[in-house]
């Protein structure tokens, strides 16, 4: 598959910063780094995007990371901790406060509702 920053300069520069996002969503990226690897001021970058998109960049990212958990916590036996890893977050504390805000549950209870559901 083509790399995503690369393709960027083919792309509006929305659209070049939601695939760097994309691109990164498993590590421990911040604005700083995100706006250094696009070559943007995080000022302008956050402003563009969020007008683009609706959501500010590190919501969008953080919104991904939750996707992608769900996924992990339904069909593997990781720990929080180490999904949260995975996946970039800061901590398992942090990871399970923004899976709450984000899904009204705990990364545990849809995890046990899941698989009450698949029936395992």
């Amino acid at each position: 598959t083509p790399d995503p920053i690369l393709c960027c300069f083919e792309l509006n520069p929305e659209e070049c910063h939601r695939r760097a996002l994309a691109a990164f969503i498993k590590e421990n990226i911040n604005l700083d780094m995100l706006s250094e690897l696009v070559h943007v001021n995080k000022y302008y970058m956050v402003h563009s995007f969020t007008k683009e998109y609706g959501i500010s960049p590190i919501n969008y990212l953080i919104s991904r990371r939750i996707e992608e958990s769900k996924y992990l916590l339904s069909d593997t036996d990781h720990s929080l901790s180490q999904i949260s890893h995975m996946l970039g977050f800061s901590s398992p504390s942090y990871f399970s406060q923004s899976f709450r805000r984000l899904e009204g549950m705990s990364p545990m209870e849809f995890r046990r509702s899941s698989r009450s559901r698949a029936g395992t």
